[in-house]
């Protein structure tokens, strides 16, 4: 397995620092440059890891400021933004995919509606399964138009699907909108996450859009109830 990227070792070790109140909340975290110092790396890495802690709400950082201690963040918790990576929160390394569906087809007036199509388009239909340190995390069906996102192959799907559309498509993602609601395992869950069937379940519905404010996904992921943890941190400017 490969090294963790430094910028992780960052987060984590600044992460288990605030949970054990060496850094307290309420106060500010030492320069960047004392940072790169300590950790041995660049500003570039520290501030990278920092930005996950920002994204997370734990960290608040503001220019002529620093950066501030804002709350303790939950242990062992994979917390990210709707529109984040598992790759950009975990590392490319700890995370393995499992293709179960890959199809080009007409949309049913659901996922046309979501996606704000007209019933003739074709969209990708795609069911993985993401694996943590080989742990069953999820299960993942997604629409996507082909109109939209063109050249997506099963490739991209073992990687980062975000990563083929900002870097190769050149799209900027923008916002999303999640519904999230509690089911009951089916047979499929059963099979990929290692639970029984009837286990409570937590299905996260998403529709995310690009800067234009074209939609250009619909997803349902579904997530074993204890391992999942929505936080949502309202932060006043």
């Amino acid at each position: 397995m490969k090294k963790i990227p430094k910028y992780m070792n960052v987060y984590l070790d600044i992460k288990e620092k605030i949970m054990t109140g060496y850094y307290k909340v309420g106060k500010k975290l030492p320069s960047g440059e004392k940072l790169a110092e300590e950790y041995k790396t660049s500003k570039l890495t520290v501030k990278k890891g920092i930005d996950l802690l920002v994204s997370e709400g734990v960290l608040r950082s503001r220019s002529g400021f620093g950066t501030e201690v804002l709350r303790t963040p939950i242990d062992n918790s994979k917390v990210f933004g709707p529109n984040a990576g598992l790759f950009s929160v975990v590392g490319e390394e700890h995370v393995k995919s499992q293709i179960h569906n890959f199809s080009i087809e007409l949309p049913s007036k659901k996922v046309a509606d979501m996606l704000k199509i007209d019933s003739k388009d074709y969209v990708y239909n795609i069911i993985r399964s993401r694996f943590i340190d080989q742990q069953p995390y999820s299960i993942e069906q997604t629409f996507m138009p082909l109109s939209i996102i063109p050249g997506l192959e099963p490739k991209h799907l073992k990687k980062s699907v975000y990563s083929y559309i900002n870097q190769e498509l050149n799209l900027e993602i923008k916002d999303s909108h999640i519904w999230i609601k509690g089911d009951l395992a089916t047979e499929f869950d059963v099979h990929i996450l290692d639970i029984e069937k009837g286990d409570f379940m937590i299905e996260v519905d998403k529709v995310v859009s690009l800067s234009s404010g074209t939609p250009f996904e619909y997803s349902l992921s579904r997530h074993i109830y204890k391992d999942f943890i929505f936080e949502a941190v309202f932060v006043e400017n």
